[in-house]
């Protein structure tokens, strides 16, 4: 007859125990890690599980094995799964020093858990058991650390918003995921010793928003059981308490970001966050899904009147206000009246001047896509919704120069370029060679009156966007009455 295990609770771990057992809720998970044991000659690994079994307690439950028993235990256990834990052993946790670089989660304890394979196991908890598996998964949605002590995403890129300040921290957050974007896969090589094996990572970057920065920071996952619970977050809907979250300066985007590492913990939904939560919901409703980068045309959207632009600047002047000493930190973008010639407007070349977005989710469809790949457009196209799958639009560069330089990032796209070249995006397809090079030297060469709305570079976008709202020819007499010296 089999012995009856006997369980205990977390609160009752003492480091003189070897043969502890318990029921608790996973709520965090590492990545296997696999090395070559030199004295067995096979390969053994290890990964943590971060445990829960009430509101205050919390610690870590590493389990070492054989490859196959570490990569079993990566398969069968889940974030959100109930589980036995049987004949572990009661380690003691040393008070890390400050500043320690930190390999797992903070528990609330001061003991953790060792399960080696042959002496110890983790299996799912009986299904039968639904009461109590119940009670255990409701921790899930119950904040890890005090609410109290999250931060505004306004004071941590204030505290972290120039390269000189390269010291990387651990932050908590209360934010709303703006937008999720898809999944990015990277190469990397393994090891010098192995130069030609490559490793593939994944990353999913999340957008998140709190009401003191709703221009949002970006927030990377690499962990592939998160990166499975992300794909399913909300854009505006839901809602996270991040616990030591990693956030540093990005030489890339130029500004800090947030990232998921081995001691972050996660709280979906937070229960006790009560009327936060609602106010940062209530506030991340009123924030456009456009106003971030996986939408196609976000910069043409909301175009302002080409009457209303009336500020004349010189190209450099519009390099200097971008991205210059003339910077203007209150606002993200402006507008200039630019009188140049077309120097670059290469209609009839190799580059393709034309666009298709998803009529679904206002996505960029890339070309080498025939429809949109999102799960949720997808799952429209199976369902045989009517309509168009997605609609055509021009983005055309075009480059405007005068006496202090030329502006290489304008577009011609949207609206204004169906007006301004007089044509449908399907016409122009249908246009011959010699017919686009005709069209092309209506307007090279030529001098021009440009309005142009101008979007300085962000942490979202790392590029200066300069967008054409209005163009018109002008005479060789008007354009010396208007060139300015700088």
């Amino acid at each position: 007859m089999a012995k009856r295990v006997k369980f205990q609770r977390l609160a009752e771990m003492q480091p003189t125990m070897t043969h502890f057992s318990t029921v608790a809720l996973i709520v965090s998970k590492s990545s296997p890690n696999i090395f070559y044991d030199k004295m067995s000659g096979t390969e053994r690994g290890v990964i943590t599980l971060t445990i829960r079994d009430s509101p205050n307690h919390l610690t870590n439950c590493k389990c070492w094995g054989q490859r196959a028993c570490v990569d079993e235990y990566a398969a069968m256990l889940q974030i959100g799964h109930v589980v036995d834990i049987v004949g572990a052993k009661v380690m003691s946790i040393p008070e890390a020093a400050p500043g320690e670089q930190r390999y797992q989660p903070q528990g609330t304890l001061p003991c953790a858990l060792v399960v080696n394979e042959g002496a110890g196991y983790v299996v799912r908890h009986d299904s039968d058991d639904s009461a109590n598996i119940m009670i255990l998964q409701q921790l899930l949605q119950r904040p890890i650390r005090p609410l109290g002590a999250v931060l505004k995403l306004s004071d941590v890129r204030a505290g972290l918003g120039s390269p000189d300040k390269i010291i990387s921290s651990y932050v908590n957050l209360l934010v709303a995921v703006a937008a999720v974007r898809p999944v990015r896969h990277i190469k990397r090589k393994l090891s010098a010793v192995h130069s030609k094996v490559q490793d593939l990572l994944h990353c999913l970057e999340v957008i998140v928003i709190d009401a003191s920065y709703p221009e949002g920071m970006l927030f990377s996952v690499w962990q592939a059981d998160w990166i499975r619970r992300a794909q399913q977050w909300q854009p505006r809907r839901t809602v996270l308490h991040l616990v030591d979250v990693r956030v540093s300066f990005s030489d890339f985007h130029r500004c800090p970001v947030l990232s998921h590492s081995n001691c972050t913990l996660i709280c979906e939904y937070p229960q006790a966050a009560g009327e936060d939560c609602r106010l940062l919901l209530a506030f991340a409703a009123t924030v456009p899904l456009k106003s971030f980068d996986g939408c196609a045309q976000a910069e043409l959207d909301n175009l302002p009147a080409a009457a209303s632009i009336q500020a004349q600047m010189t190209v450099r002047q519009i390099y200097t206000r971008a991205e210059g000493e003339l910077q203007d930190a209150s606002t993200n973008q402006f507008t200039a009246v630019l009188y140049g010639m077309i120097t670059k407007f290469d209609l009839d070349g190799l580059s393709s001047h034309i666009n298709r977005k998803c009529t679904a989710c206002q996505r960029l469809i890339p070309r080498n896509l025939e429809d949109c790949a999102w799960d949720s457009c997808q799952m429209d196209y199976l369902l045989g919704t009517d309509g168009p799958r997605y609609t055509r639009y021009f983005n055309i560069n075009i480059q405007f120069s005068d006496q202090t330089g030329t502006l290489v990032e304008t577009r011609l796209a949207g609206q204004p370029a169906e007006r301004i070249l007089g044509l449908q995006p399907e016409d122009f397809e249908r246009l011959t060679e010699r017919d686009k090079s005709d069209l092309k030297w209506r307007f090279l060469l030529k001098y021009f009156e440009a309005r142009l709305l101008v979007k300085k570079p962000t942490g979202m976008r790392n590029n200066l966007v300069v967008v054409v709202v209005d163009m018109q020819a002008i005479p060789l007499q008007k354009l010396s009455e208007n060139v300015a010296v700088f």
